[in-house]
């Protein structure tokens, strides 16, 4: 089996994401992965998260004796410059933000990332298109979810969620490309609800927000998660329409939609296509559909969780995987 190595990029346990989840599910189908953790450790060492998922911490994956193939897996575009450090077998390069805006550092990799890298993945229609006129091995693979995780089981109310009022939720990074404006407007025109904003603060260095009903709980561990969203009576999506958002495919999306709650978003690009979504970009006519969806009865709760669990992260692992091993086969024969 091969090993997937994954230089030092987010911590394995800040905001569980995307190279968390994929990453998890190769190990789990017998990959052994090696995931160079991000931060500062007292005692450098070996965390065994399970016999085939090892996170390097403070140390190299180089000095870890491991089975070939070697595969790099990146998402910083600024790490297609690591490669010789590694001397990998196949070298991927997973995209999953467009380089503009808040990500236009990323922009002066890219040629290098073209040429180098055998293999890349795509997480929203946007990146696909870009990188699939320029390489020969591209594949869209949206973000998913970890439908058990999500999905209904009895949640205790956690006890920093406010009361008395319906909840309208929000879970993923605090950043700039929230329409903060468009919050504002929401909220004043809704004092009966309470507003609650859960995530890290990203490129911002205080919440934006001050009102009465708004509450922002800081960053929950990923198994608080769920508790958290199963209390939402709504969940929010409210991104600014922008060069960098249009390529963003939100993995709230499929984390609501798995606990079963409504969502109301802006209309971005990869949103359009969902079944059974509310999208609005006027901040009345937002405000106005909070309350419609509030007073409505809810017909598509079935719909919505069934579509999460056809967008189970194994699905997607599972794919990508048919496309390395695909891959490897291709370079070792061409050898």
């Amino acid at each position: 089996m091969p090993t997937i190595i994954y230089p030092p990029s987010i911590p394995w346990s800040w905001m569980f994401q995307r190279p968390q989840q994929l990453l998890g599910h190769f190990s789990a189908s017998g990959q052994k992965v090696l995931y160079e953790d991000l931060g500062n450790f007292l005692q450098p060492g070996i965390r065994s998260i399970s016999p085939t998922l090892l996170l390097c911490q403070g140390i190299s994956a180089m000095t870890i004796p491991h089975p070939r193939p070697r595969i790099l897996w990146l998402t910083v575009p600024s790490h297609i410059n690591l490669i010789h450090s590694y001397s990998p077998d196949l070298v991927i390069y997973d995209a999953v933000d467009e380089p503009k805006d808040e990500f236009a550092s990323w922009l002066p990799y890219y040629p290098t990332i073209l040429e180098k890298a055998d293999l890349i993945f795509c997480s929203s229609q946007s990146i696909h298109d870009y990188f699939s006129k320029r390489h020969p091995h591209v594949h869209l693979v949206p973000n998913g979810v970890d439908y058990v995780h999500f999905s209904p089981h009895h949640f205790k109310c956690p006890i920093d969620l406010p009361s008395g009022k319906p909840i309208i939720g929000y879970s993923g990074a605090i950043a700039p490309w929230v329409d903060w404006k468009l919050l504002s407007v929401a909220i004043q025109e809704n004092p009966g609800l309470n507003f609650v904003f859960i995530g890290a603060l990203f490129q911002l260095k205080k919440f934006p927000l001050k009102y009465e009903n708004v509450f922002y709980l800081g960053l929950k561990n990923y198994h608080e998660l769920p508790s958290y969203l199963h209390h939402f009576n709504i969940g929010l999506i409210p991104f600014l329409q922008t060069e960098m958002t249009k390529g963003c495919n939100p993995i709230k999306l499929y984390e609501y939609y798995a606990a079963g709650i409504q969502v109301l978003g802006t209309p971005l690009p990869e949103l359009l296509t969902i079944p059974n979504i509310n999208l609005e970009n006027n901040p009345h006519l937002f405000s106005l559909r909070l309350r419609y969806l509030l007073e409505g009865k809810d017909f598509s709760k079935a719909e919505r969780m069934a579509y999460a669990h056809a967008n189970d992260w194994g699905e997607r692992a599972g794919r990508m995987l048919q496309a390395i091993f695909s891959r490897l086969l291709e370079k070792n024969n061409s050898v």
